[in-house]
């Protein structure tokens, strides 16, 4: 359940970023991350913070919640 989240969530991430017609190192140097630790999360490979989602949410201009749609808890 929890992998299964963490993907989602990160391709969700991902689907907005591509989206807003961004690359991942703009988007990497806009929400201040590394290009490695952006990848990780579109993965699905780790989690990113509330922190980091507060800062794309604010770059892709868009509600947290929208990185939640179509997860079920």
């Amino acid at each position: 359940m929890k992998d299964k989240l963490k993907y989602k969530l990160g391709r969700n991430i991902k689907a907005e970023r591509i989206r807003r017609d961004l690359t991942q190192e703009e988007f990497a140097e806009n929400i201040d991350m590394s290009l490695s630790h952006v990848s990780k999360i579109e993965q699905g490979i780790t989690s990113p913070t509330a922190i980091a989602l507060f800062k794309m949410a604010r770059v892709l201009n868009i509600p947290m919640e929208k990185f939640f749609d179509g997860i079920e808890f």
